[in-house]
């Protein structure tokens, strides 16, 4: 394992998904969007996702010169079309919208369809409540042909991780957010737990032949995610795909195809509360910030040394990794490096740090 700059690392992602076509704009957004999941300790949404991004190109899954655009405006409503794009374009571009006509109506409803893998969707809810806006973001569809999410009780995929997020705006300008799939384990800390060789918790995949286990390869090798927290899990993730993927129509959708064959149902939806709504905005962050305050200063349990908050840890890991740098799995660095070599584009790998 070795230690990068940020800088570096986005500009190699530049580089990177410049050579693959993408104009400088989006090529910039989606480098600067993986490095910031790293920085915030969510190695699964980082940079190891450039090669699998490349690959998606080259694929014709995703148009990365593709302009989000509003293909339906109800005033405190819009519904995005992607343009099968970069999927953390589209995102920014529909919770700015969000964003915006809270801050207009109070609330707002924004749905996105042909979006694509949109990245760590604690960014988006992280956005809105830096603005002053509570944010609810959910994506759903991104099982298609690839389901790799088993229902509670089944052996078989059916859903994507479909993952949500909250932001909560608070007096201190560190939100309070929670960012989690409704799988046990995320695909992307199964991709990190396979380049550092490590198990994975148990309960979190079966086989192929639908016995638990926690090996990485299991599930590369035809395996499936469990829920966390068993039906309850499974429960959430069916509100998040009806709200991702049925409540934005993102089926209706996806009749772009390669080679005959549709190729993704993605969908995500962001609501957004402007923090005023029912009363002064300076009260409600006071209050959601005393709150905290008084949960962190609970006496820990026994094998904890402090209690922490829903965004703690994002907090903490964006200071420890702005100071000392993005440590980075050696198989990851190889596969980045190998796509580039692959594009013909030089990049800069250099370590500072191991």
């Amino acid at each position: 394992m070795a230690t990068f700059s940020p800088t570096l690392l986005i500009e190699a992602g530049c580089r990177i998904f410049e050579a693959v076509g993408a104009d400088a704009p989006n090529a910039r957004r989606v480098a600067e969007a993986l490095v910031d999941a790293n920085l915030a300790g969510h190695d699964s949404h980082g940079v190891i996702r450039i090669p699998q991004y490349v690959d998606a190109v080259r694929l014709g899954e995703v148009l990365p010169n593709a302009r989000p655009s509003v293909l339906r405006d109800g005033g405190a409503s819009a519904l995005v079309d992607g343009g099968w794009g970069f999927g953390q374009v589209t995102a920014l571009y529909a919770t700015d919208l969000a964003i915006a006509r809270a801050r207009v109506h109070g609330v707002a409803a924004v749905g996105g369809v042909r979006c694509n893998h949109i990245g760590r969707v604690g960014e988006y809810g992280e956005r809105a409540a830096r603005w002053g806006v509570v944010g609810f973001v959910v994506a759903g569809g991104f099982g298609g042909r690839a389901a790799r999410a088993a229902p509670f009780g089944g052996r078989e995929g059916f859903l994507g991780t479909n993952p949500l997020s909250f932001g909560i705006p608070t007096a201190d300008d560190d939100p309070l957010l929670v960012d989690f799939a409704t799988t046990a384990v995320a695909a992307g800390k199964i991709q990190v737990a396979r380049a550092k060789g490590t198990p994975l918790p148990p309960d979190s995949i079966l086989d192929r032949e639908g016995n638990p286990t926690t090996s990485a390869e299991d599930y590369y090798a035809g395996g499936v995610m469990l829920p966390f927290g068993a039906h309850k899990g499974f429960a959430l993730a069916m509100v998040v795909e009806m709200l991702g993927r049925a409540f934005t129509g993102s089926d209706t959708f996806a009749e772009a195809e390669r080679g005959g064959e549709v190729y993704g149902r993605s969908g995500m939806l962001v609501l957004g509360l402007k923090a005023d709504l029912f009363r002064a905005a300076e009260d409600f962050t006071r209050d959601v910030s005393a709150t905290r305050a008084r949960v962190r200063a609970i006496s820990p349990a026994a094998g904890f040394t402090e209690v922490l908050t829903p965004g703690d840890p994002e907090v903490r890991a964006r200071r420890t990794n702005g100071q000392r740098g993005i440590s980075v799995e050696d198989a990851t660095v190889n596969a980045i490096a190998q796509v580039a070599r692959e594009l013909g584009v030089t990049v800069d790998l250099t370590a500072t740090g191991s």
